[in-house]
Formats: structure tokens, C-alpha cells, sequence
């Protein structure tokens, strides 16, 4: 059950953010160009952190990752939604993202185990 909660959470967690991304474009004015730019920095930081997965994992244990990675995910994305500069918001989802990434490994290997 346990488990089954971190995945729904996971899934959770980004999915509350997303209809909030065109009240988020509005409130720090940004252009098309500029949205594009700091939304991209969630996948980027899953991108740069999802090869370093392994290594928290062996560090911490594929459990404490997996809960540990999905309060820093929550932050990440809570962050995101109360920035109040494009830089700002585009950080939070950059931490949002690397921490997406290795709660998803983290939580596959401990499914795994389980």
C-alpha cells in the first residue's frame, strides 16, 4: 500500500502545477518565448539528475530515496507555484524535476523489491 501511495503522490505532485502554468505565465509576465524557456527547466533537471539515481539510491536505500525524493519534489513544485520572478520559477521546477527523477527510479527499485 505504501508503495502504491508514493506512485500516486509522484503522479500527483506535477499534475496539481499544471493547470496553474497559464496563471503563472500571466502573474510574472512573461512572453511565449520566455515561458518556454524557464518550463523547459523541469525536464532539464530530471535530465541532469536522473544519472546520479543510482547513486542516492545505493547512498540512502531505494525507500528513504523514493520519500525523501518525493518531499523534495513537493517543495520543488510548491516552490514553482509561489515564485514570484521567472528565475525563481524556473529554479523550482529545476529542482522539481532532478527530484522527479530519482524518486521515479527510487520508488521503481523499491516496487521491485516489494
Amino acid at each position: 500500500m505504501a508503495v502504491s501511495a508514493l506512485f500516486l503522490t509522484n503522479g500527483a505532485l506535477f499534475a496539481n502545477i499544471l493547470p496553474r502554468y497559464p496563471e503563472i505565465k500571466d502573474a510574472l509576465g512573461l512572453d511565449n518565448a520566455a515561458y518556454g524557456l524557464t518550463i523547459i527547466a523541469f525536464p532539464a533537471g530530471a535530465i541532469a539528475a536522473g544519472l546520479g539515481a543510482g547513486f542516492v539510491i545505493r547512498r540512502l536505500g531505494s525507500a528513504p530515496a523514493a520519500v525523501a525524493g518525493t518531499i523534495l519534489t513537493a517543495i520543488g513544485i510548491l516552490a514553482a507555484g509561489l515564485s514570484p520572478t521567472p528565475l525563481v520559477f524556473a529554479g523550482a521546477l529545476l529542482l522539481g524535476g532532478a527530484m522527479d527523477a530519482i524518486t521515479d527510479v527510487a520508488q521503481n527499485a523499491h516496487g521491485l523489491r516489494v
